[in-house]
């Protein structure tokens, strides 16, 4: 257990990162997915469990091997960014950094199955009492469209708006996944939010480039026609569901 505390270390809100030698940890697969790892030196993490760092719990669904020129190591994440943090964020306006997206933003969300919040931009926090997350609390509660603010428990926090009215057209068509059909405006506004490039990805696809569209067509073997040349939203990655995102009882 000593050996597997001193190896990890944060790299965003969602991930923790394993870093000790990966020889001596082995895996278990399923379905081509890692599920588990165990190491000789007698730890085990298995998705669903919950790790603790510097005190926060972060349960783990997704585990992935990353090897580079000069390392290998672990990720174990309680969620990949999602969507709705990509195209719905932006609706609500300011630059990425005013969220603190690096510290303590963990995902958006269209919506939420806790209660009938209706059509909704959700934004799930990592709660801090560091005063730069207590500033941006105030700025998000103080927001025209802010509805309310849920203390799931005593880590995690969910702040809820309307979808402003300006973007309430485009806000639609990201419901149908008809990303292409976003106002050109907002188009840009999600590029810039983000620090994308109009030739990057995100960008072919709300302009539906046809570079990109012959590059789909020839990986796929497939027509698109006039397909969007995204998948469409996944509800159950795009809807706040706690028992994906709070601790499991089992604490490592």
């Amino acid at each position: 257990m000593v050996d597997l505390v001193h190896r990890l270390s944060l790299v965003n809100p969602r991930t923790i990162k394993y870093t000790g030698k990966l020889s001596t940890v082995f895996t278990e697969e399923q379905d081509g997915e890692i599920i588990s790892l165990e190491s000789e030196d007698k730890w085990s993490i298995k998705i669903g469990d919950t790790i603790h760092l510097k005190k926060n719990p972060y349960k783990v669904n997704h585990i992935d091997k990353a090897v580079t020129e000069h390392s290998a190591y672990f990720l174990l994440s309680t969620a990949r960014l999602n969507l709705s943090s990509i195209f719905a964020l932006p609706f609500l306006s300011e630059k990425r950094s005013f969220y603190l997206w690096d510290l303590y933003f963990i995902n958006a969300f269209i919506g939420t199955c806790l209660e009938d919040t209706g059509e909704v931009i959700a934004l799930l926090y990592r709660f801090s009492g560091d005063k730069k997350f207590i500033d941006l609390e105030s700025h998000l509660t103080h927001f025209p469209t802010f509805k309310k603010r849920i203390d799931l428990d005593p880590y995690h926090v969910l702040y809820i708006f309307n979808p402003p009215k300006a973007c309430r057209a485009s806000y639609q068509k990201l419901l149908q996944s008809k990303y292409s059909e976003i106002d050109d405006l907002w188009k840009l506004s999600i590029l810039q939010f983000h620090g994308f490039e109009p030739g990057g990805r995100t960008g072919k696809v709300l302009f539906k480039s046809e570079s990109l569209k012959k590059q789909l067509e020839k990986d796929l073997d497939v027509e698109l026609g006039d397909a969007e040349l995204h998948s469409c939203l996944d509800m159950n990655l795009e809807v706040f569901n706690p028992d994906i995102y709070l601790p499991a009882p089992k604490i490592l």
